[in-house]
Protein backbone atom coordinates (compact mmCIF):
# COMPACT_ATOMS: atom_id res chain seq x y z
CA UNK A 1 0.00 0.00 0.00
CA UNK A 2 1.56 3.52 -1.01
CA UNK A 3 1.36 6.53 1.43
CA UNK A 4 -0.88 8.23 -0.81
CA UNK A 5 -3.29 5.64 -0.40
CA UNK A 6 -2.59 4.78 3.63
CA UNK A 7 -3.21 9.17 4.09
CA UNK A 8 -6.07 8.58 2.62
CA UNK A 9 -7.25 5.48 4.65
CA UNK A 10 -6.32 7.77 7.55
CA UNK A 11 -8.49 10.66 6.36
CA UNK A 12 -12.15 8.30 5.75
CA UNK A 13 -11.29 6.76 8.97
CA UNK A 14 -11.03 10.43 10.31
CA UNK A 15 -13.79 11.52 8.93
CA UNK A 16 -15.87 8.51 9.81
CA UNK A 17 -14.76 8.96 13.58
CA UNK A 18 -15.64 12.60 13.60
CA UNK A 19 -19.48 11.13 12.34
CA UNK A 20 -20.08 8.39 14.83
CA UNK A 21 -18.57 11.10 17.34
CA UNK A 22 -20.75 13.65 16.28
CA UNK A 23 -24.35 11.60 16.33
CA UNK A 24 -23.08 9.91 19.85
CA UNK A 25 -22.86 14.05 20.96
CA UNK A 26 -26.08 14.44 19.27
CA UNK A 27 -27.63 11.59 21.32
CA UNK A 28 -26.69 12.19 24.91
CA UNK A 29 -27.02 15.79 24.08
CA UNK A 30 -30.66 14.97 23.35
CA UNK A 31 -30.80 12.89 26.83
CA UNK A 32 -30.30 15.81 29.21
CA UNK A 33 -31.72 19.36 26.78
CA UNK A 34 -34.27 20.69 28.08
CA UNK A 35 -36.48 21.43 24.57
CA UNK A 36 -36.49 18.01 23.97
CA UNK A 37 -39.83 17.04 22.09
CA UNK A 38 -42.97 16.99 24.24
CA UNK A 39 -46.67 16.94 23.19
CA UNK A 40 -47.67 18.29 20.03
CA UNK A 41 -44.82 20.07 17.37
CA UNK A 42 -46.32 22.49 15.01
CA UNK A 43 -44.67 22.50 11.84
CA UNK A 44 -46.37 26.42 10.69
CA UNK A 45 -48.44 29.10 12.06
CA UNK A 46 -51.18 27.99 11.09
CA UNK A 47 -50.72 24.80 12.42
CA UNK A 48 -50.83 26.61 15.70
CA UNK A 49 -54.04 28.28 15.30
CA UNK A 50 -56.15 25.00 13.98
CA UNK A 51 -54.89 23.43 17.24
CA UNK A 52 -56.02 26.55 18.96
CA UNK A 53 -59.59 26.81 17.55
CA UNK A 54 -59.98 22.93 17.01
CA UNK A 55 -62.81 21.24 18.41
CA UNK A 56 -60.37 18.27 19.77
CA UNK A 57 -58.42 21.01 22.20
CA UNK A 58 -59.20 21.22 25.46
CA UNK A 59 -61.85 23.80 26.47
CA UNK A 60 -60.86 27.18 28.08
CA UNK A 61 -62.12 26.44 31.37
CA UNK A 62 -60.18 23.06 31.92
CA UNK A 63 -57.97 22.49 34.38
CA UNK A 64 -54.28 21.37 34.33
CA UNK A 65 -53.11 19.17 36.92
CA UNK A 66 -51.94 22.51 39.18
CA UNK A 67 -56.04 22.95 38.95
CA UNK A 68 -55.05 25.93 36.89
CA UNK A 69 -56.02 27.15 33.42
CA UNK A 70 -53.56 25.78 30.77
CA UNK A 71 -52.07 28.12 28.33
CA UNK A 72 -54.88 27.09 25.78
CA UNK A 73 -56.98 28.90 27.88
CA UNK A 74 -55.35 32.51 27.96
CA UNK A 75 -54.51 32.79 24.32
CA UNK A 76 -56.38 33.16 21.39
CA UNK A 77 -54.79 33.00 17.54
CA UNK A 78 -54.23 36.39 15.47
CA UNK A 79 -54.45 36.76 11.93
CA UNK A 80 -51.11 38.43 11.59
CA UNK A 81 -48.36 36.29 11.54
CA UNK A 82 -45.64 38.21 13.21
CA UNK A 83 -47.79 38.32 16.11
CA UNK A 84 -49.54 34.85 15.92
CA UNK A 85 -51.60 34.93 19.23
CA UNK A 86 -52.35 37.10 21.88
CA UNK A 87 -54.15 36.81 25.11
CA UNK A 88 -57.70 36.60 25.50
CA UNK A 89 -59.43 39.39 26.62
CA UNK A 90 -61.92 39.93 29.67
CA UNK A 91 -59.96 36.60 31.52
CA UNK A 92 -60.67 36.37 34.83
CA UNK A 93 -58.99 32.87 36.23
CA UNK A 94 -55.88 30.82 38.05
CA UNK A 95 -53.01 30.67 35.64
CA UNK A 96 -49.60 28.96 36.56
CA UNK A 97 -50.44 28.93 40.15
CA UNK A 98 -51.55 32.77 40.12
CA UNK A 99 -54.96 34.77 39.64
CA UNK A 100 -54.97 36.42 36.17
CA UNK A 101 -57.00 39.08 34.82
CA UNK A 102 -56.73 40.56 31.44
CA UNK A 103 -58.86 43.92 30.25
CA UNK A 104 -61.02 44.16 27.39
CA UNK A 105 -57.91 44.96 24.93
CA UNK A 106 -55.96 41.81 25.82
CA UNK A 107 -53.55 42.84 28.83
CA UNK A 108 -52.70 42.23 31.99
CA UNK A 109 -53.38 45.58 33.46
CA UNK A 110 -56.30 47.65 34.74
CA UNK A 111 -58.64 48.96 32.04
CA UNK A 112 -57.71 51.03 30.50
CA UNK A 113 -59.11 53.54 27.77
CA UNK A 114 -57.83 53.90 24.39
CA UNK A 115 -57.78 57.60 24.70
CA UNK A 116 -55.54 58.85 27.14
CA UNK A 117 -56.42 60.77 29.74
CA UNK A 118 -55.50 64.67 30.23
CA UNK A 119 -52.39 64.59 33.10
CA UNK A 120 -51.54 61.18 32.30
CA UNK A 121 -48.16 59.54 31.44
CA UNK A 122 -48.03 56.05 29.48
CA UNK A 123 -45.18 53.74 29.73
CA UNK A 124 -45.78 50.62 27.25
CA UNK A 125 -44.22 47.74 28.15
CA UNK A 126 -43.16 44.86 26.12
CA UNK A 127 -42.01 41.62 26.49
CA UNK A 128 -42.94 37.82 27.60
CA UNK A 129 -43.79 35.62 30.39
CA UNK A 130 -41.31 37.80 32.19
CA UNK A 131 -42.81 41.12 31.66
CA UNK A 132 -46.28 39.51 32.15
CA UNK A 133 -45.45 37.67 35.33
CA UNK A 134 -45.56 33.91 34.91
CA UNK A 135 -46.46 32.67 38.46
CA UNK A 136 -47.51 35.89 40.14
CA UNK A 137 -49.95 38.22 40.79
CA UNK A 138 -50.73 41.50 39.05
CA UNK A 139 -49.52 43.06 41.98
CA UNK A 140 -47.10 41.35 42.16
CA UNK A 141 -45.64 42.25 39.02
CA UNK A 142 -42.98 44.98 38.26
CA UNK A 143 -45.15 46.43 35.95
CA UNK A 144 -47.67 46.95 39.25
CA UNK A 145 -45.04 48.04 41.10
CA UNK A 146 -43.28 50.75 38.96
CA UNK A 147 -46.14 52.14 38.25
CA UNK A 148 -47.32 52.50 42.24
CA UNK A 149 -43.91 53.87 43.21
CA UNK A 150 -43.89 56.66 39.77
CA UNK A 151 -47.59 58.06 41.14
CA UNK A 152 -46.58 57.84 44.67
CA UNK A 153 -43.50 60.16 43.36
CA UNK A 154 -45.96 62.45 41.25
CA UNK A 155 -48.94 62.34 43.58
CA UNK A 156 -50.69 61.39 41.12
CA UNK A 157 -50.10 64.63 39.15
CA UNK A 158 -49.74 63.23 35.89
CA UNK A 159 -50.92 60.02 36.57
CA UNK A 160 -48.66 57.04 35.36
CA UNK A 161 -50.08 54.24 33.88
CA UNK A 162 -47.80 51.16 32.79
CA UNK A 163 -49.59 49.43 30.07
CA UNK A 164 -48.33 45.49 30.06
CA UNK A 165 -48.33 44.32 26.90
CA UNK A 166 -45.91 41.29 28.11
CA UNK A 167 -47.43 37.52 26.30
CA UNK A 168 -46.03 34.18 27.29
CA UNK A 169 -44.01 32.89 24.84
CA UNK A 170 -43.55 36.08 22.79
CA UNK A 171 -40.22 36.80 20.90
CA UNK A 172 -39.31 40.37 20.26
CA UNK A 173 -40.77 40.68 16.73
CA UNK A 174 -44.26 39.68 18.42
CA UNK A 175 -43.75 42.15 21.26
CA UNK A 176 -42.80 44.90 18.62
CA UNK A 177 -45.54 43.91 16.12
CA UNK A 178 -48.14 43.81 18.38
CA UNK A 179 -47.04 47.47 19.90
CA UNK A 180 -46.92 49.07 16.63
CA UNK A 181 -50.50 47.29 15.35
CA UNK A 182 -52.43 47.69 19.23
CA UNK A 183 -49.75 49.94 21.38
CA UNK A 184 -49.84 53.09 19.48
CA UNK A 185 -53.27 53.60 19.78
CA UNK A 186 -53.06 54.41 23.12
CA UNK A 187 -50.54 57.22 22.89
CA UNK A 188 -47.57 56.13 25.36
CA UNK A 189 -45.19 58.86 26.65
CA UNK A 190 -42.64 56.19 26.24
CA UNK A 191 -41.77 52.20 25.69
CA UNK A 192 -40.04 49.72 28.47
CA UNK A 193 -38.69 46.54 26.71
CA UNK A 194 -37.65 43.54 28.89
CA UNK A 195 -35.35 41.61 26.57
CA UNK A 196 -34.68 37.85 27.50
CA UNK A 197 -31.44 35.61 26.02
CA UNK A 198 -33.85 33.09 24.60
CA UNK A 199 -34.72 35.90 21.83
CA UNK A 200 -31.91 34.88 20.22
CA UNK A 201 -33.10 31.50 19.46
CA UNK A 202 -35.58 30.26 17.46
CA UNK A 203 -39.11 31.96 17.89
CA UNK A 204 -41.01 30.01 21.00
CA UNK A 205 -44.09 28.96 20.03
CA UNK A 206 -46.82 26.97 21.65
CA UNK A 207 -45.71 23.09 21.66
CA UNK A 208 -47.98 21.52 24.19
CA UNK A 209 -50.85 23.07 24.49
CA UNK A 210 -53.57 20.40 25.56
CA UNK A 211 -51.05 19.56 28.50
CA UNK A 212 -49.23 21.33 30.76
CA UNK A 213 -49.25 24.23 28.39
CA UNK A 214 -45.64 24.20 28.18
CA UNK A 215 -43.88 27.05 25.78
CA UNK A 216 -41.11 25.68 24.50
CA UNK A 217 -38.92 25.83 21.04
CA UNK A 218 -40.63 24.73 17.90
CA UNK A 219 -36.97 23.28 16.63
CA UNK A 220 -37.19 20.37 14.58
CA UNK A 221 -34.66 17.91 15.19
CA UNK A 222 -32.72 18.46 12.15
CA UNK A 223 -32.78 22.56 13.16
CA UNK A 224 -31.50 21.41 16.57
CA UNK A 225 -28.74 19.07 15.13
CA UNK A 226 -27.47 22.36 12.58
CA UNK A 227 -27.62 25.12 15.76
CA UNK A 228 -25.42 22.51 17.98
CA UNK A 229 -22.99 22.14 15.10
CA UNK A 230 -23.20 24.93 12.91
CA UNK A 231 -24.52 27.81 15.02
CA UNK A 232 -23.71 30.45 12.27
CA UNK A 233 -26.17 28.57 9.93
CA UNK A 234 -29.43 28.72 12.32
CA UNK A 235 -28.55 32.32 12.98
CA UNK A 236 -28.09 33.47 9.54
CA UNK A 237 -31.60 31.30 8.69
CA UNK A 238 -33.36 33.61 11.38
CA UNK A 239 -31.69 36.78 10.13
CA UNK A 240 -33.15 36.06 6.76
CA UNK A 241 -36.30 35.12 7.75
CA UNK A 242 -36.32 38.62 9.63
CA UNK A 243 -37.29 37.08 13.27
CA UNK A 244 -33.70 37.97 15.14
CA UNK A 245 -34.32 40.30 18.02
CA UNK A 246 -31.94 42.83 15.97
CA UNK A 247 -33.81 43.41 13.66
CA UNK A 248 -36.86 43.87 15.50
CA UNK A 249 -35.35 46.18 17.41
CA UNK A 250 -34.36 48.27 14.84
CA UNK A 251 -37.89 48.40 13.42
CA UNK A 252 -39.28 49.58 17.01
CA UNK A 253 -36.61 52.07 16.97
CA UNK A 254 -38.00 53.63 13.69
CA UNK A 255 -41.53 53.81 14.89
CA UNK A 256 -40.94 55.20 17.95
CA UNK A 257 -38.49 57.87 16.46
CA UNK A 258 -41.99 58.60 13.90
CA UNK A 259 -44.12 58.93 16.97
CA UNK A 260 -41.32 60.78 18.98
CA UNK A 261 -40.84 58.43 21.74
CA UNK A 262 -38.22 57.38 23.47
CA UNK A 263 -37.21 53.47 23.74
CA UNK A 264 -35.72 51.90 27.18
CA UNK A 265 -34.44 48.69 26.79
CA UNK A 266 -33.95 46.09 29.93
CA UNK A 267 -31.83 42.68 29.40
CA UNK A 268 -32.86 40.44 32.13
CA UNK A 269 -30.55 41.06 34.18
CA UNK A 270 -28.49 37.49 34.19
CA UNK A 271 -24.50 37.67 35.22
CA UNK A 272 -23.38 37.51 31.80
CA UNK A 273 -26.22 40.02 30.76
CA UNK A 274 -23.42 42.16 28.83
CA UNK A 275 -22.61 38.91 26.70
CA UNK A 276 -26.18 39.26 25.78
CA UNK A 277 -25.78 43.01 24.72
CA UNK A 278 -23.07 42.60 22.62
CA UNK A 279 -25.10 40.18 20.58
CA UNK A 280 -27.17 42.91 20.12
CA UNK A 281 -25.18 44.70 17.39
CA UNK A 282 -28.18 46.80 16.00
CA UNK A 283 -28.39 49.00 19.36
CA UNK A 284 -26.65 51.92 18.79
CA UNK A 285 -26.94 55.35 20.25
CA UNK A 286 -27.74 56.77 16.67
CA UNK A 287 -31.17 54.40 17.21
CA UNK A 288 -32.50 56.07 20.30
CA UNK A 289 -32.66 53.07 22.35
CA UNK A 290 -31.09 53.68 25.90
CA UNK A 291 -29.84 50.92 27.54
CA UNK A 292 -30.55 50.24 31.64
CA UNK A 293 -28.23 48.90 33.40
CA UNK A 294 -30.26 46.44 36.40
CA UNK A 295 -27.57 44.06 36.93
CA UNK A 296 -25.30 46.67 39.22
CA UNK A 297 -28.14 47.90 41.53
CA UNK A 298 -29.69 44.43 41.51
CA UNK A 299 -26.78 43.02 43.09
CA UNK A 300 -26.37 45.80 45.34
CA UNK A 301 -29.55 45.71 47.11
CA UNK A 302 -28.68 41.83 47.17
CA UNK A 303 -25.67 42.23 49.32
CA UNK A 304 -26.80 45.08 51.54
CA UNK A 305 -30.07 43.20 52.27
CA UNK A 306 -28.22 39.84 52.58
CA UNK A 307 -31.04 38.41 49.78
CA UNK A 308 -30.71 34.47 48.86
CA UNK A 309 -30.42 34.28 45.57
CA UNK A 310 -32.96 31.37 45.90
CA UNK A 311 -35.48 33.91 46.78
CA UNK A 312 -35.42 35.38 43.63
CA UNK A 313 -37.19 32.79 41.34
CA UNK A 314 -40.47 31.05 41.78
CA UNK A 315 -39.86 27.59 43.95
CA UNK A 316 -41.04 25.45 41.03
CA UNK A 317 -39.75 27.47 38.18
CA UNK A 318 -36.70 29.80 37.23
CA UNK A 319 -39.17 32.50 36.46
CA UNK A 320 -38.78 35.81 38.97
CA UNK A 321 -40.16 35.74 42.25
CA UNK A 322 -42.77 38.53 43.88
CA UNK A 323 -39.14 39.27 45.78
CA UNK A 324 -37.32 40.24 42.94
CA UNK A 325 -40.48 41.66 40.76
CA UNK A 326 -40.38 44.41 43.64
CA UNK A 327 -36.76 45.02 43.00
CA UNK A 328 -36.91 45.39 39.93
CA UNK A 329 -39.43 47.90 39.81
CA UNK A 330 -37.69 49.69 42.42
CA UNK A 331 -34.53 49.75 40.14
CA UNK A 332 -36.76 50.82 37.24
CA UNK A 333 -38.18 53.96 38.96
CA UNK A 334 -35.88 56.58 38.73
CA UNK A 335 -35.29 56.28 35.04
CA UNK A 336 -38.47 57.78 34.48
CA UNK A 337 -37.98 60.27 37.09
CA UNK A 338 -36.64 62.81 35.09
CA UNK A 339 -38.95 62.56 32.42
CA UNK A 340 -42.00 63.19 34.50
CA UNK A 341 -40.57 66.06 35.73
CA UNK A 342 -40.23 67.76 32.44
Amino acid sequence: MTTSQISLKAKLLLVLFGTVFGVIILIVTFQFIPLRSKGTEFGSIDEIRKAMLSDNAPEAGELDSNQSISLRGIVTPHQNDRIIYTLRPNLDLRFVRANVKTNSCGMRSPERPIAKPLNTYRIALLGDSFAFGWGVEEKETFAHRLEENLNRLTKGSPRVEVLNFGVPGYSTFQEVALFEEMGLDFKPDAVLVYFVQNDFGMPFFIRSIDGSGGILSSLKFVQLGRQLFQPQEMDQKINEMGLDPNHALRDLSKIAQQNGLPVMLVINPRADWQQDLKKLWGIKKDIGIHILNLRDPLMEIISRRKINETDLTLSYDPHPSPLRHAILGDILTPYFISSLNK
